[in-house]
């Protein structure tokens, strides 16, 4: 099973490509798109379709699984995050590839086995349990190989058409 992973958001979007390889999680690909901030809103959401196409072109993963969304506070960005989402989920499905959602909680407790681990300790176990393509990765990339680890541990043995 092939697993395109995706941390949502608008200015940044992790994603990651994973599939497990004799027993264990291996990295396919991971990435970071960066919006554009001289872009208008709408620019923007194209450029993380374009970005997400070419992936899944690349990669043709056969299961999609996207972070839902928590936000306390600020509701704008909320509301840009979750169109982005929008975007996100339609590309996949465009694809053909079914979409999964992944809780905050989900990701926790797969990666730690701790509800209420924090993102160092998510990060430190990451590092421990995957080989990762480079030393250096943005928060975003990182969560998107998390949300990959955690919906191989979720969803690996469903079968799933190549597409």
């Amino acid at each position: 099973m092939r697993i395109l992973a995706i941390d949502p958001g608008f200015d940044r979007v992790g994603i990651a490509v994973l599939e497990k390889q004799n027993g264990k999680e291996v990295v396919l690909h991971s990435s970071c798109v960066i919006t554009d901030r001289a872009f208008s809103f709408a620019e923007r959401l194209l450029s993380i379709e374009q970005a997400l196409t070419c992936v899944i072109e690349t990669h043709t993963p056969n299961l999609c699984a996207v972070e839902d969304l928590f936000f306390a506070a600020n509701k704008t960005t909320a509301i840009k995050v979750a169109q982005a989402r929008g975007v996100i989920v339609v590309t996949a499905a465009r694809a053909g590839i079914p979409v999964k959602d992944i809780s905050p909680l989900q990701v926790k407790m797969a990666v730690t086995g701790y509800g209420r681990a924090d993102k160092a300790q998510i990060d430190m176990m990451v590092r421990k349990t995957v080989t990762l393509p480079k030393e250096t990765m943005l928060d975003d990339e990182m969560d998107a190989i998390a949300i990959g680890v955690t919906a191989l541990a979720m969803f690996g043995k469903t079968t799933y058409p190549q597409t």
